[in-house]
């Protein structure tokens, strides 16, 4: 069915279709390689820079470009995590003046990505071929920032590949001391990882903010922390629409509602994601080690190499938490968020299985399919 029958409220009139450099939307000699094969199909290739419930916009070198997956496409796919997001490079093939249809999508090099909601354990990219992941908290009150909900989103973030910023906004709402309470918060939930406090509304710290030309940032976080703001800010014009947190609480408002990205006049390629209500674990459990580096380097101190640090002699954790030196906030969060990837990984091993059985499902019914189209040319 053609697109703009199915989503009449996109038409020609929604898309640039004016000729760019798709090198200033991050094309390079890498991704000219990975999609050599398809241009000698008759490709073209084009990144996606906005998706709605399927629907794609491609900036290519003729402009942008509304496209949705062909047949084969949808076939192969696996899950949700095969299908392009915001950020992927794909190849696709012309259907018309703006239109077109992909076929193929090119392999990602970082993905930043979450487990879906519900009862299955499938992979949702948010955003992919990202160079830096921005964690951004609100710091004015309410529960928009704790060192739980920090050590969970960067968790998530070790696992995408990309460098990694946390971003404490609405910092001219805060005093000194509310200030240098947030950083101390966020150095002991993300140690080693770079910290700004920054505010959209004044312009503090958005200088530090990594912004070259080229480069791909994905902004993400809870509602109302002001990502959108952020980047409205950072293009210097109203790009985003915008709302306010309600005041009772400081509890955001969900305002963005799909994943686009924007190039800003410095070229730096920044995508905005809606706020996350649930934030399932998605990664491994050295993900998880990687945050909690302290923990790591007490637990090798305890004097069995097996050693389950409950009752057993000499074990360095249950010393150092009886001391005072670790947190016990922090090592109970340490272990939640590894029972969760723990739980999750032996649901994947049972969903793989499944996932196998059903991809050779559809393989064998488009092969069939296929088979009687061509009896009945």
């Amino acid at each position: 069915m053609n697109i703009l029958c199915r989503r009449k409220s996109l038409d020609k009139s929604d898309l640039h279709q004016n000729p760019v450099k798709i090198e200033d939307w991050g094309w390079n000699t890498q991704w000219e390689e990975a999609f050599s094969l398809y241009r000698t199909q008759g490709l073209d290739c084009g990144r996606v820079i906005r998706e709605s419930h399927h629907i794609y916009t491609l900036i290519t070198a003729q402009g942008e470009c509304l496209c949705e997956v062909s047949g084969a496409f949808q076939y192969k796919a696996i899950g949700p995590q095969d299908y392009p997001v915001t950020g992927d490079w794909c190849a696709l093939r012309r259907a018309g003046k703006g239109h077109g249809v992909l076929e193929a999508r090119l392999p990602r090099k970082t993905a930043f990505s979450r487990q879906t909601a519900g009862n299955r354990s499938d992979e949702q990219v948010l955003a992919a071929n990202i160079d830096t992941i921005g964690l951004v908290f609100a710091i004015d009150g309410g529960r928009n920032f704790t060192k739980g909900s920090l050590e969970r989103y960067y968790t998530l973030a070790k696992h995408s590949g990309a460098e990694i910023q946390i971003l404490l906004n609405k910092a001219d709402l805060c005093s000194e001391e509310e200030r240098s309470w947030a950083l101390n918060s966020a150095a002991e939930a993300a140690p080693g990882c770079r910290i700004l406090l920054v505010s959209a509304l004044t312009g503090l710290g958005l200088d530090q903010c990594n912004r070259k030309k080229g480069e791909t940032i994905a902004l993400t976080g809870p509602s109302g922390v002001g990502k959108s703001t952020l980047i409205n800010s950072l293009s210097g014009t109203n790009l985003q629409k915008t709302r306010s947190q309600r005041e009772n609480d400081k509890r955001g408002r969900h305002t963005t509602t799909h994943r686009q990205m924007f190039r800003l006049p410095s070229g730096a390629l920044f995508i905005d994601t809606p706020g996350m209500k649930e934030l399932q674990m998605w990664g491994d459990l050295q993900d998880v080690d990687a945050v909690f580096t302290d923990i790591v380097q007490i637990a090798e101190a305890c004097q069995f190499s097996d050693c389950r640090h409950e009752q057993e002699p000499g074990c360095a954790l249950q010393a150092a938490l009886q001391s005072g030196e670790l947190d016990e906030r922090r090592y109970a969060n340490y272990l939640k968020l590894k029972r969760e990837i723990d739980f999750l990984n032996r649901r994947q091993n049972d969903q793989a299985k499944r996932n196998e059985k059903d991809r050779w499902k559809k393989i064998a019914k488009f092969q069939k399919e296929m088979t009687k189209e061509r009896r009945n040319r």
